[in-house]
């Protein structure tokens, strides 16, 4: 899978780990996110596990080739 080149430019936000490459905010080579702040969302009335939240900033990257 290529990586879009144009993400390893970006300034990655040290405080948001992101390893989804799928993603048009993840900075490329680097494990993090681009954007300031995130937001975190659930799909579940009563989360008790990681599998029932998601990152609700999450937008597809279609530029990238699989």
């Amino acid at each position: 899978m290529e990586i879009n080149k144009k993400k390893e430019n970006r300034k990655p936000n040290k405080s948001i780990e992101c390893t989804v490459i799928q993603c048009a905010h993840h900075c490329g080579d680097q494990d993090y996110c681009a954007l300031d702040k995130i937001r975190v969302i659930t799909h579940e009335q009563n989360p008790t596990v990681i599998q029932c939240t998601d990152c609700g900033s999450f937008v597809l990257d279609n530029s990238i080739n699989q």
